[in-house]
């Protein structure tokens, strides 16, 4: 018996096949349980009518958007997302000619297709969800709430002040001057030799992408006014300035809002302008419950999310909530139990029955008003004590530097309090530890194993799709792995 297979003297050239005979080659090879069948099952359930109301009937024939929703929905689900490569694997990935029927659409056509149908992805990312849903494949009412930073389409240097642009702008004109000198001595040269030359046209390119750049830049300056902002970035506005966890890697970028489910369904991906967390789980909630149909009933969160507005928000809509403030570690440790933190304001005791509290020395401290000041940073709702014994306590110069100590209590210090002990229960703990290994996971495989640490669109609205296009993606994987089959969606 042969060791070997045979070589064989020649090979039929699948490309002399016709379509149809090469698709049933290529349906032989993919097995039945594979993700790009699971992708065009789903996607072919979904109603396309938007997209192809349209497309006109005169010129050249499009391709179906089922198609090309395939096509993007297979490719960002593997961590393929450019649109050359795209159209290069449709030339030579049975997968992607599988799903494409064949057809080799170039990368102009997918990348027009993405960019001008981003709202309809957006709906097309709740569909999925209900029809996982609808089919009894998950549980919402339990959630998980995280962001992570991911860069936008933008150079750093390109985010200037006012002050920066209409420097920059200064020195645009100067060069816009030159050139149109440089271009009025060549036309003089040409004249006179009655020859027109290549020196002109160059010139004439110059110029143009110098009065296309002072264009933008002029954008900005109107955007910052407009705006009353103190930076923009040149080729993304939208993008802000972000720093990434504990680093010191600050670029423009988007912060970028995800729900998960126990089984690890993305419910709401929002890109947002804010570089923090701390007003994002209110909105997310609301839009979970919206792309759901189901009321959110416990939720989890970091201690980015964990202020009094969250907690109050929590308890008006009588959520069960898991999300720390950002002092939590430092009170759980005992760090405000330590004598160098002897007169921080957790080592006062309260005393109901005369609203008033008593420091670590025995001194009272009595009500004296409320400071309820709203600001579109933060949101004071403080009751206000004041202490009465503060001029002879040997301690004072430890304690403060004003003529007498006074403490700020939030009127929902309650809540706070509440949370906290929460947090400290055994049962608190083991929710609060389970969001490790449900929500950060889909970080680290969408930016680490699928490399989408950047954006490839520009603009809030083009990046929120984009950013969607990335958890249909995810969910598609998901669904398959928790053993959604083909053959169920209908």
């Amino acid at each position: 018996m042969p060791k070997f297979k045979q070589f064989h003297k020649f090979q039929k050239p699948l490309v002399g096949l016709s379509p149809e005979s090469f698709l049933d080659h290529v349906e032989t090879v993919i097995s039945e349980e594979h993700l790009c069948r699971f992708v065009k099952q789903v996607v072919y359930s979904l109603d396309t009518e938007s997209i192809e109301a349209k497309y006109s009937f005169l010129g050249q024939n499009s391709y179906h958007p089922k198609l090309m929703l395939s096509l993007l929905f297979y490719g960002y689900a593997i961590g393929i997302r450019s649109s050359r490569k795209l159209a290069e694997r449709c030339m030579g990935d049975h997968f992607f000619i599988f799903l494409m029927q064949y057809y080799t659409p170039d990368y102009r056509t997918i990348s027009d297709f993405r960019k001008n149908n981003i709202k309809e992805i957006g709906r097309y990312f709740v569909e999925i969800i209900r029809i996982f849903k609808n089919l009894g494949f998950s549980k919402v009412g339990k959630i998980y709430v995280d962001g992570t930073k991911i860069k936008a389409r933008a150079s750093s240097k390109r985010t200037k002040d006012q002050a920066g642009f209409e420097k920059w702008l200064d020195r645009i004109d100067e060069e816009i001057t030159q050139l149109l000198k440089e271009a009025e001595a060549v036309d003089f040269k040409e004249d006179e030799s009655a020859k027109a030359g290549e020196e002109q046209e160059v010139l004439m390119k110059k110029l143009s992408k110098k009065n296309h750049l002072k264009s933008k830049i002029t954008e900005a300056l109107k955007i910052i006014k407009e705006e009353n902002l103190k930076k923009v970035n040149l080729t993304d506005s939208d993008a802000v300035h972000m720093k990434k966890g504990g680093s010191k890697d600050v670029r423009p970028s988007y912060n970028c809002q995800t729900v998960v489910t126990e089984e690890g369904i993305i419910t709401a991906a929002e890109a947002v302008k804010d570089p923090n967390d701390m007003n994002q789980l209110e909105p997310m909630i609301e839009n979970t419950e919206n792309n759901t149909g189901t009321a959110i009933n416990e939720v989890t969160a970091d201690s980015g999310y964990g202020t009094y507005s969250t907690y109050e928000y929590l308890e008006r809509k009588k959520i069960d909530g898991y999300v720390p403030d950002r002092y939590f570690s430092k009170h759980k440790s005992g760090e405000y139990e330590k004598e160098e933190n002897r007169y921080h304001y957790s080592n006062f005791k309260y005393d109901s029955s005369t609203d008033s509290y008593t420091c670590p020395e025995g001194k009272r401290l009595i009500f004296w008003k409320i400071r309820d000041q709203k600001t579109k940073a933060r949101d004071w709702r403080h009751k206000v004590y004041k202490g009465t014994q503060c001029g002879d306590c040997q301690s004072k110069s430890l304690c403060t530097k004003a003529k007498k100590r006074e403490l700020l209590i939030d009127m929902r210090e309650p809540l706070l309090q509440e949370m906290r002990k929460k947090l400290l229960s055994q049962e608190g703990q083991n929710k609060y530890f389970k969001r490790q290994y449900t929500i950060e996971p889909v970080f680290g495989h969408l930016k680490f194993n699928l490399g989408y640490k950047n954006f490839l669109l520009r603009g809030i609205e083009k990046v929120n799709a984009e950013f969607k296009l990335m958890a249909i993606g995810w969910n598609l994987k998901k669904m398959l792995k928790l053993g959604l089959k083909p053959a169920l969606v209908g």
